[in-house]
């Protein structure tokens, strides 16, 4: 066990750092700089909104409820073929990365409720915007996954953190192209996933 510590005691510490951030952003996004920041950012997003829905509309996908659970298994399948028993090790992790995305997003959102941008709010989305959820659902799995199978030898390390960068980095930026949240929104749910994810880490470490 003792080859293991530092790399749960980081983990601890990514994890408590990304929470956090979390807090910090959702009370930064009361702060009027914040917001303008926002509002700008939305404006530039209008003008180009339309031209931008349709691949938006498919780079949003990793965050959707019935695509990342997804991820996690297809993750879990290729480390069950290529590993074998035990599979708890890694199966529990990843289910836990896709299920605490959830929990962690909607956790925030019920102590602070943040207003979406006008046009979610045009289409009656009423759920409260910080963190996006698709962000925080996508960030989570993603890395939890590339962890998991790094740390198994599937995949090398410099690959695992492109995939996590690119589909974490297209999501948010999606949610924001398609109006519906703001840019300070998908900084938290990055925070949100990164957190759920370094706990789905330490996990594995522990079951390791």
């Amino acid at each position: 066990m003792a080859p293991h510590i530092p790399r749960i005691d980081t983990l601890r510490l990514i994890a408590l750092g990304a929470g956090a951030a979390t807090m910090a952003l959702s009370v930064a996004t009361r702060h009027r700089v914040v917001q303008h920041y926002d509002d700008a950012l939305e404006e530039w997003m209008g003008t180009h909104r339309e031209r931008l829905h349709a691949l938006a509309s498919v780079a949003t996908l990793p965050g959707e409820r019935f695509v990342h659970p997804v991820i996690a298994a297809l993750s879990a399948t290729a480390l069950w073929v290529s590993r074998g028993a035990p599979t708890g090790r890694f199966l529990l992790p990843l289910a836990s990365a896709s299920v605490g995305g959830i929990i962690a997003h909607h956790a925030v959102k019920f102590v602070y409720h943040r207003a979406r941008p006008a046009i979610a709010l045009a289409r009656l989305k009423t759920e409260a915007a910080f963190p996006s959820g698709h962000t925080t659902n996508a960030t989570a799995v993603v890395a939890t996954s590339a962890y998991v199978l790094v740390r198994e030898g599937i995949i090398g390390a410099p690959v695992a953190v492109a995939c996590v960068i690119a589909i974490a980095a297209v999501t948010g930026v999606s949610r924001v192209a398609l109006g519906w949240h703001w840019g300070s929104d998908v900084l938290g749910g990055w925070c949100a996933g990164l957190c759920v994810a370094a706990l789905s880490g330490w996990w594995y470490e522990v079951l390791r």
